[in-house]
Parts: structure tokens; C-alpha cells; sequence
């Protein structure tokens, strides 16, 4: 009986494709490894996130504690200690530059303590290019982390200033 493979035939096979299983480790760590810059970015938005969930944590605080319940601004929470002394906007997080503020309205007695008392924390990417563009952060008094995603609407590319709609995502 004739067989289309011989026994040359089914060992050139197993070569063949051990060399393609070889080649396509190869491409995966290149592409994938621990230094590849889709996996750093991923690690740098990840640090902002934390450090925005942190910053509306540390305002929490910081408003619980002073008879105001008023929140701080950066200058606030670095006298009080809140954070540390030597860090600021552009130095807090790798890749990012923080851009915080406070409003606190003066106190209206028939409304209590802290009414109307906002902040907010955006962290802007330094890093600006591809590959895997770094993502725009948010955080506000209600604590919800949202990620700034650009939209088009009718007007997407501007007609008086207007640039189209403009969305921040809740993160997850």
C-alpha cells in the first residue's frame, strides 16, 4: 500500500513547524516582551489612575478634617501634609502633568457646612505619540475616575471654536 507521506515527508513536517512555532515565540516577545512601549504605556495610565484615585481620596480627608469642610488646593494639602513636600503637578506622575483645583463658595449658613465645594484633578499625558497613545484622567469630588474621549459630532472639526462633542468616560 502506497502512503502520501513517507517517513521524510513527516519529519520535514516536524521541522517546518517547529521553526514557525520557533519564529512566531520569537515575534511575540519582540512584539509583547517587557519592554515594549504598548505595555509601558499601559503601566504609566495605570500609575495615573491610582494616583488621581489617591489625589480624591487624600481631598476627602482633607475636607472631613478642617472645620470649613472646605477641600484643598495643592498648596493646602502639601502645608497640612496631606502630600508630601517636594512633589508637584509635573512631578507626581510618571508621564503625566497634574493640573488640580478647589472652589469653595463662601459658606451660606441656611445651607451648612461645605456646600457647593468642588475639586478637580486632570492628569494630561506628556507622551504624545504612538504607539498606544496615553489617555486623558479625571477625578472630582463624587470620586468617579473618568477618561477624557474625544467625540465627533456635527461640527467636529470646528466652526467658531466649537470642536465637536467632548466626553469623559467613567473607568472602570
Amino acid at each position: 500500500m502506497k502512503t502520501i507521506f513517507n517517513k521524510n515527508h513527516i519529519t520535514d513536517a516536524i521541522l517546518i513547524v517547529s521553526f514557525i512555532s520557533i519564529f512566531a515565540a520569537f515575534i511575540s516577545i519582540a512584539c509583547y516582551g517587557p519592554g515594549h512601549p504598548v505595555k509601558h504605556n499601559r503601566t504609566l495610565e495605570s500609575r495615573a489612575k491610582s494616583t488621581l484615585r489617591a489625589y480624591g481620596e487624600t481631598e476627602l480627608a482633607y475636607q472631613y478634617t478642617n472645620n470649613d469642610h472646605y477641600y484643598g488646593s495643592w498648596e493646602n494639602l502639601v502645608e497640612t501634609e496631606y502630600i508630601a513636600r517636594g512633589y508637584s503637578g509635573g512631578n507626581i506622575i510618571e508621564g503625566y502633568s497634574v493640573w488640580t483645583a478647589a472652589f469653595n463658595p463662601l459658606r451660606l449658613a441656611a445651607e451648612g457646612d461645605g456646600y457647593g465645594c468642588t475639586f478637580t484633578a486632570v492628569a494630561f499625558p506628556r507622551i504624545t505619540r504612538p504607539p498606544g497613545y496615553l489617555s486623558t484622567f479625571a477625578i472630582r469630588e463624587d470620586q468617579v475616575l473618568r477618561a477624557f474621549r474625544p467625540g465627533y459630532g456635527i461640527n467636529a472639526w470646528g466652526a467658531n471654536g466649537d470642536y465637536g462633542t467632548r466626553t469623559w468616560e467613567p473607568v472602570r
